[in-house]
């Protein structure tokens, strides 16, 4: 089987190594690239949207060579592969959602999200010079992975990045994704605290008839819980 793994913010795919180390044994092969506006290094954000991380990934999947795939979406990953099988519904064989947001046609993920929350990151990307938002590392622990140990917390830290406001922002445009055929998965995150669980809830509900699965673990469980969500996966592609 050929999987793509798609991450949420301040990430890149780095964040599904231990993940895609644990499906690549079980014989997969796997693809986990980080999306545009996710590089390391002196990046300029500030035209980065939805739009163009998902027509930069379709461009790159189609030149790693994968012709029929599986799209994993974790977090803000769910509208991006949302997009890709709105695109290509005839090569998708399946879309995994691991705590994602499942858009409507015209949604964008800020209509998803508390108040408080998109507050927060609006405010902080008025702070930067790119329209880009630099989680506070104390709210990124606290509410994605307060599952981490030490050394685990500080090397992701370590790693993350900011992440375009337009990813949050900008509406998707949905004509046939919710009638394409494509069968899903969600997988939900029994120790998440990123999000109330309902909101999560929400966004599965929104699928026709998904797989459902449960996997311990914080929002980040991908890099707190490998192994686990490599299960999941495998369990949710069956």
């Amino acid at each position: 089987m050929k999987i793509v793994l798609v991450h949420g913010g301040w990430q890149g795919g780095w964040a599904w190594d231990g993940v895609a180390e644990q499906l690549r044994a079980a014989g997969h092969d796997v693809f986990a690239p980080t999306l545009r506006g996710h590089e390391d290094g002196a990046v300029d954000r500030s035209g980065v949207t939805l739009t163009t991380m998902v027509d930069d990934l379709i461009d790159r999947i189609e030149r790693h060579g994968f012709d029929r795939f599986v799209l994993v979406g974790h977090s803000g990953g769910g509208p991006v592969i949302q997009l890709i099988a709105e695109q290509r519904p005839e090569r998708v064989e399946r879309t995994v959602f691991v705590d994602a947001w499942v858009l409507a046609d015209g949604e964008c993920i800020n209509d998803l999200l508390p108040d408080e929350v998109v507050g927060e990151t609006t405010a902080l990307a008025g702070q930067s010079t790119d329209n880009s938002i630099t989680l506070p590392p104390e709210m990124f622990l606290g509410a994605f992975m307060q599952d981490a140990d030490e050394e685990l917390a500080a090397r992701v830290l370590a790693r993350l990045v900011p992440t375009p406001l337009g990813w949050l922002t900008e509406p998707v445009r949905l004509s046939r994704f919710f009638t394409s055929g494509v069968p899903s998965s969600y997988v939900f995150l029994q120790q998440d605290q990123a999000a109330p669980k309902a909101i999560y809830e929400r966004s599965a509900g929104r699928l026709t008839d998904p797989r459902i699965v449960e996997c311990p673990g914080s929002h980040e469980a991908m890099l707190t819980h490998p192994a686990e969500l490599a299960k999941a996966l495998l369990e949710a592609t069956a």
